[in-house]
């Protein structure tokens, strides 16, 4: 049952998801619904011919699938057009995108007091008193763990990750906005779709059994720290539509 849910679920959010990834491209070639739509129905249909031609791969869609991606395309073309067409849904989006990403950041990082706090009563009582609870050291992991992950689009977002640069400290706006939208297309947004395709089965498995911790003493919901995973690549997307929209605007001298 729950490889079921979590196959609709997958191919519910390609079918949302993936489409919506497009529109800070076709914000910069012209900001039309229909450049939209056509630039997702070429990728799709270019992406399903590879499948066809790579069988090795094994991720040829099943009719029903492709049925449910198609209902869930065509549920946000028609939000985009009464929304009143694709730049102010676009507009909507990163706005709504941004705050939800820097909400998350911010209450996240109220765990890092609750770390040190816990971290530091681990130390007095087990070389004070004696006392070694399991379940307080396992909660470190499941506290660092979610800062981490919950944290990582909040980070990116605001540029407060690390950054190996180069060249892009002393480039002009236009070149720093030209990297961020090829960046976020080529290496960002692939890099974690691959992850939510790949840690749905990963995920769903632990959720199977409720997977907990080896030892009978400690934290029984290893299911929900595994379920940062998809939790992590989804902010990172968020995040990398919002700077991919923002950089469209500077490559198109709106901003």
């Amino acid at each position: 049952m729950l490889n079921l849910i979590g196959d609709i679920f997958n191919w519910v959010a390609a079918g949302i998801l993936f489409p919506a990834l497009f529109i800070p491209l076709a914000r910069l070639l012209g900001g039309k619904t229909a450049t939209w739509i056509a630039t997702v129905i070429a990728v799709v249909f270019m992406g399903i011919a590879f499948a066809y031609l790579v069988p090795i791969l094994r991720v040829v869609p099943s009719s029903n699938q492709l049925i449910v991606f198609g209902s869930c395309f065509a549920f946000l073309s028609s939000v985009i057009l009464i929304s009143g067409g694709l730049e102010k849904f676009s507009d909507r989006t990163v706005k709504a995108a941004e705050e939800f990403v820097r909400g998350t950041g911010n209450l996240v990082m109220w765990l890092l007091i609750i770390m040190a706090l816990v971290q530091f009563g681990i130390v007095v009582l087990r070389y004070v008193f004696g006392i070694n609870k399991i379940y307080m050291q396992e909660s470190i992991t499941y506290l660092h763990g979610t800062v981490f992950m919950l944290a990582g689009g909040y980070a990116l977002l605001t540029n407060d990750h690390v950054r190996v640069d180069i060249f892009y400290g002393e480039a002009p706006e236009k070149r720093k906005a030209l990297i961020d939208f090829l960046g976020t297309y080529f290496l960002l947004f692939p890099v974690c779709l691959l992850l939510l395709w790949t840690a749905s089965p990963y995920v769903g498995n632990s959720w199977a059994v409720s997977e907990g911790s080896p030892q009978g003493s400690g934290i029984h919901a290893v299911f929900l720290l595994k379920s940062l995973i998809p939790a992590f690549a989804l902010l990172m997307i968020l995040a990398g539509f919002s700077i991919a929209s923002r950089a469209a605007e500077t490559l198109k001298g709106l901003r």
